[in-house]
């Protein structure tokens, strides 16, 4: 979900659009209540559907081309003056050469996705502090949020950004090749060795049947995890607590690093890339049935629940030392400074945290992004569960931890993934992780010092 740094053309585009912001502000009157320009917009508090309302139109950046159109419809039975009109995203055009190119045609966009790191967003005036909004939203004062909730999108104090959804992940699990291996499903209390003793159990080189799926998640997600369940890290990615600093190259993750290259290079559990390419790439797929194991989130379940011809459920990740992390996405949402229709905008952010908005993203997969009772019996309620283990999910969701970057300067100059591909796939020497670390965990210092505050 990444994307490389925008390049520098890019960002000279959006620099001079901060005028047109600057412009457009002064004739808004979502800009200030005196008409001046030079005071902050008032925070809106939600409306009802008996008000009368002129008919507004938001235009909202966003990959999700033609799957969120209930939830739009659902938004608009709540405030039925409000249409939601998106603005699609394609691979090829950053988000921010789309908000740039909507400001010079005079059609600014209201709300987005973000792409990027949410500092460059910040620091080119393009995304308005939620602060305002937040205390004065019924909706969010009243709501319960996990812990860490607003900080991993709060920057300089600004809470930049909410979370369109929160993307949830487990260990899928083929239980056919379990079974075929005398092997029962393990409890969603299991540890990080019974998944290393299970994966090396039901692997049959012969039969071309690994206990692991050769992807890349492998190491991004639960590598980064384990480092958190037995107390090596304070956070995902290696980061400490502060999100200041990378740990990677400490001892006792490059000690996690090694137990997870021993996977492939002596338990013969997983593949490397080398192998697997030479076996026809078949164990770099779950949907293949030749591995018990893989990391999956929401975006599987469509392929698994058409396609898997095996009897397929989940687990939540292991148990470490300390304790049992999971691992989750928020996919940022912002309200766009240019925008012409603020109070509306927000309103469509605010929405997301509705109870009929949370059932209906669990409906497909995502977590709850609320603490509630109700929304946590829900998860029997969904048909996407039924048959599954539900209690899985309901532990993936309580023991989610957020994945870090959005706020961490120079996030994507931070190489822990490629690095670690190549180690723990490939013969790249581990001890290159240890000048790699060094430089960016100056690199990001340096680059904090210039930030304008």
């Amino acid at each position: 979900m990444k994307r490389k740094r925008i390049a520098s053309s890019i960002l000279s585009m959006v620099m001079l659009m901060t005028f047109v912001l600057a412009g457009c502000s002064s004739k808004n009157n979502d800009a200030s209540p005196s008409g001046t320009g030079n005071e902050p917009a008032p925070a809106p508090s939600e409306q009802t559907a008996e008000e009368k309302h002129d008919p507004v139109t938001l235009k909202f950046i966003s990959w999700k081309n033609g799957t969120y159109d209930e939830l739009y419809e659902l938004f608009h039975k709540r405030y039925p003056w409000i249409t939601i009109e998106q603005v699609p995203v394609n691979n090829s055009q950053p988000i921010m050469e789309i908000i740039a190119s909507l400001e010079a045609a005079g059609t600014p966009a209201d709300v987005t996705e973000i792409d990027s790191d949410l500092i460059t967003y910040e620091q080119n005036n393009l995304i308005e502090d939620l602060t305002p909004y937040i205390e004065k939203s019924d909706i969010l004062k009243n709501a319960k949020f996990p812990d860490g909730f607003f900080e991993t999108m709060t920057f300089n104090n600004k809470k930049l950004a909410v979370p369109m959804v929160d993307v949830p992940m487990w260990v899928l699990v083929n239980k056919d090749l379990l079974a075929k291996h005398g092997v029962d499903m393990p409890a969603n209390d299991w540890t990080y060795d019974d998944f290393r003793s299970v994966a090396k159990q039901v692997s049959d080189p012969g039969a071309g049947e690994y206990g692991i799926t050769t992807q890349p998640e492998i190491q991004m997600r639960l590598l980064s995890s384990k480092a958190i369940a037995d107390g090596h890290a304070a956070n995902h990615q290696y980061m400490n607590e502060d999100l200041t600093q990378s740990l990677l190259s400490t001892p006792d993750i490059m000690n996690d690093v090694k137990w997870f290259q021993e996977l492939v290079t002596k338990d013969g559990s997983m593949q490397s890339y080398a192998a697997a390419e030479a076996g026809g790439n078949v164990t770099k797929d779950f949907i293949n049935g030749k591995t018990a194991f893989a990391i999956g989130g929401d975006w599987v379940l469509p392929t698994l629940k058409e396609k898997a011809t095996f009897d397929w459920d989940v687990l939540p990740f292991p148990k470490g030392k300390v304790s049992q992390p999971g691992y989750s996405i928020y996919g940022p949402l912002g309200l766009l400074s240019g925008s012409k229709h603020k109070e509306e905008a927000f309103l469509w952010l605010s929405f997301q945290f509705t109870p009929e908005a949370q059932k209906w993203k669990i409906d497909q997969g995502a977590n709850a992004s609320v603490v509630d009772p109700e929304l946590t019996s829900y998860y029997d309620q969904a048909p996407i569960w039924q048959g599954k283990n539900i209690e899985a999910v309901k532990i993936a969701q309580k023991n989610a931890r957020i994945q870090s970057g959005l706020t961490v300067p120079g996030w994507n100059d931070y190489n822990y993934n490629n690095i670690l591909n190549d180690i723990i796939f490939g013969d790249r020497d581990i001890n290159d992780i240890i000048p790699e670390t060094e430089a960016w965990n100056k690199k990001t210092i340096e680059i904090r010092a210039t930030l304008k505050q």
